[in-house]
């Protein structure tokens, strides 16, 4: 069932807009659902990529979940939030020297993406904590040649020995099966072009890297626990996933790390923007653009005036304020008509919009958490001064082309 924020329009007024909202108690509710449709030895680590808002993830930690995170500076995002180091799962192919020298010694599982970081694990091994958990990416099955992800399941023995030599156990395999799907680049048009979304995952891809990893962890011998990545659907409907994955492991499998994103915070935020300008009757300019929910690039999400309006329903476009022809956050989306002022929410925006929107011609927008009939300041409106201030405004003397002080 589609449903508003509460209080949108009081929410509007206070706030103003483009505002996001999100519903910590329906995200702790997600999590909590789904962390219980599976094995209590298993760890849930929520995808801190999907939104990666300081005050959401501290308020799913609190369900007593883990993170998983794809950067340094996610990581540091987990920490600030409460997070320990043991409760976070450390992704991702780029891991600064300082970054992984600080997950090593805090005890977080680490996911050793590719040969390059397997070396650089190796090197920074005496900063390891005891029991220290360590794990590879593999590549996807069906992509064993084209993923630029992971290490081939056959090379998983000899990086195994490899890191063993420096002092470092591997107890895990890890494969992330992703959404987002690169196609063959067609004739003309830019390779965006080719990028299809698959959410959830299919099933069939979940069951097919389950027993790849079940193969691999026999190859290496000590295989602790296994991670699958994220993908999942939401826990009402993950039931056909997991009897899928425990049909591939067998009936004693190991722990699994599952890294769900989507399912737990997509339906529990929304994008709050006003009605700026009318294009005839079927149009109308409202002020966010698709730089502030980038998610509606790839999926349709629902979208409805937040209070009723009399008229007849057509199909409409909502387009955004940017200098930009395919400034659109809606096509043909079935509204009454709308007037300059009204108010309109976007949902399923909790995952994919906050992490991915970028302040082109118009600063970031402000995001407060709703819970308990109280609302939350999550991130400020941004300023002039934020958006400016890092930026360097370099004196140039002289000669043409030539910066004072180089």
């Amino acid at each position: 069932m589609i449903r508003p924020p509460a209080d949108a329009e009081r929410l509007a007024e206070r706030y103003g807009t483009p505002l996001y909202v999100f519903d910590g108690a329906a995200a702790a509710r997600a999590a909590e659902a789904f962390r219980a449709a599976w094995r209590p030895d298993d760890t849930i680590a929520y995808s801190v990529k999907c939104n990666p808002l300081v005050g959401l993830v501290a308020r799913l930690a609190r369900t007593g979940i883990g993170m998983e995170v794809a950067s340094g500076f996610e990581y540091r995002t987990a920490r600030r939030a409460g997070v320990p180091g043991e409760r976070i799962v450390f992704n991702g192919p780029l891991k600064r020297p300082d970054e992984l020298r600080r997950a090593l010694r805090e005890g977080a599982t680490v996911i050793l993406d590719g040969v390059e970081q397997i070396r650089a694990a190796a090197r920074e091994a005496r900063h390891a904590a005891p029991g220290a958990r360590i794990g590879l990416r593999l590549t996807q099955p069906e992509l064993a040649r084209g993923d630029r992800f992971g290490i081939a399941p056959r090379m998983a023995p000899a990086a195994a020995r490899h890191l063993a030599r420096a002092g470092l156990a591997v107890t895990g395999l890890h494969v992330h099966l992703g959404a987002y799907r690169l196609g063959p680049l067609g004739p003309s048009g830019p390779p965006i072009h080719s990028v299809t979304v698959t959410y959830p995952v299919p099933l069939e891809r979940f069951e097919g890297a389950a027993r790849q990893l079940c193969e691999t962890a026999d190859a290496i011998g000590g295989v602790e626990w296994l991670d699958l990545g994220g993908g999942w659907p939401a826990a009402d409907d993950v039931g056909p996933y997991r009897e899928a994955v425990e049909r591939a492991l067998g009936p004693d499998r190991p722990p699994l790390i599952l890294e769900p994103g989507r399912a737990l915070v997509r339906d529990a935020g929304w994008l709050l923007v006003r009605v700026i300008a009318r294009r005839g009757r079927t149009a109308a300019v409202v002020d966010a653009g698709v730089t502030q929910v980038p998610c509606v690039l790839w999926k349709r999400s629902p979208v409805r005036p937040a209070v009723p309006r009399i008229g007849e329903v057509r199909p409409t476009d909502l387009f955004g304020p940017l200098c930009l022809q395919h400034d659109a956050i809606a096509r043909e989306v079935h509204l009454p008509p709308l007037r300059e002022g009204d108010l309109v929410w976007i949902g399923q925006t909790g995952a994919y919009a906050v992490s991915q929107a970028s302040p082109f011609i118009h600063p970031r927008a402000s995001a407060v958490m709703i819970e308990d009939g109280r609302a939350t300041m999550l991130r400020h409106p941004e300023t002039d001064e934020e958006a400016l201030a890092p930026q360097a405004e370099p004196l140039l003397v002289g000669a043409p082309f030539r910066v004072a002080g180089t």
